[in-house]
């Protein structure tokens, strides 16, 4: 895919740039409505550079700033909406997003919770990469939406029927939105075409978020089709959503046996004995955190109830 692409009638990509130390890019969509106006669906990173790939795009295809109806996110994570609050300023235009990611933004406004480094048996020369992963910021300096959505909403789009799927997991609040008369479907970060899903990144929750995922990942299995295609938040376009679910559901239900498999141990010693896709020992920062992170969560998760 190159650096903008048109995918199907009046929907296109655009690679953003993201901040070096991760993916690449991120992956905006840009929808023309009957109206010839835009909506922009996860601006992407806060960066300058990731400003110019947008609104280049926007330009490219004949159309100003004023022509921008809504922007969208489908979570709140600062590569898909970090460049929300400028484009909101520029364009005028509203920034719409599911009411649990509201909240979510609401408890993380003064930091992350900081993880008990103590119950998890971290050893004391690694703590202090962890302490300075888990205060780094994941979400954008957006405080509040002006527009909240909920399941089953039909957005504001003339012309297209672009519906709203609420498919918890990566965060409590992320969407996915489903052009049902194209056979589209905006996955965000919920279904990647090889990368897998991080889970439990946006704060607290009182569900499990692997439990959530997995039940969301069967409710968008569900829009498979021939002629389905999925618009995902990185890497590229793909088809065969159910079956790329279905492996996405085996490799954490296979975590999720491999952690009951070890029932002592502290949770640093149970993710040290899991099977990850670098290697244990390759793990930093941010990652080592997010694996002890989905480490602790899998416990719980089969804590709860039996492994299907």
């Amino acid at each position: 895919m190159t650096a903008f692409a048109t995918l199907a009638g009046g929907v296109h990509a655009v690679r953003i740039p993201m901040p070096a130390g991760g993916l690449p890019f991120s992956l905006a969509y840009l929808i023309e409505d009957a109206r010839g106006r835009l909506l922009v669906v996860d601006p992407g990173s806060p960066t300058a550079e990731a400003q110019a790939a947008l609104m280049g795009a926007v330009d490219a295809l004949g159309r100003r700033p004023a022509d921008v109806a809504a922007i969208v996110l489908t979570h709140l994570h600062a590569d898909h909406a970090g460049g929300a609050e400028e484009l909101r300023r520029r364009t005028g235009a509203p920034v719409l997003l599911h009411r649990r990611e509201q909240e979510a933004l609401d408890a993380l406004a003064s930091g992350p919770p900081a993880p008990d480094l103590d119950a998890w048996g971290v050893p004391a020369e690694r703590r202090p990469e962890l302490q300075a992963a888990a205060t780094a910021p994941v979400v954008p300096s957006l405080r509040r939406a002006d527009g909240l959505l909920e399941d089953g909403d039909l957005l504001d789009v003339p012309g297209r029927r672009l519906r709203v799927l609420h498919t918890p997991g990566h965060t409590p609040g992320s969407v996915c939105l489903h052009d049902e008369d194209a056979g589209l479907v905006l996955s965000g970060d919920h279904v990647l075409p090889t990368v897998n899903t991080g889970l439990g990144l946006g704060g607290p929750s009182a569900s499990n978020p692997i439990a959530d995922y997995l039940a969301s990942l069967r409710r968008v299995a569900a829009l498979d089709g021939p002629d389905v295609q999925v618009l995902p938040g990185h890497e590229h376009p793909f088809t065969g959503l159910a079956d790329r679910c279905a492996v996405l559901a085996e490799h954490h239900l296979r975590r999720a046996r491999e952690v009951a498999a070890h029932p002592g141990g502290t949770v640093w010693e149970v993710a040290a004995s899991l099977t990850w896709t670098g290697g244990w020992d390759a793990l930093r920062g941010f990652t080592l955190l997010s694996a002890l992170s989905q480490t602790a969560l899998h416990r719980d998760f089969v804590a709860r109830a039996p492994l299907p």
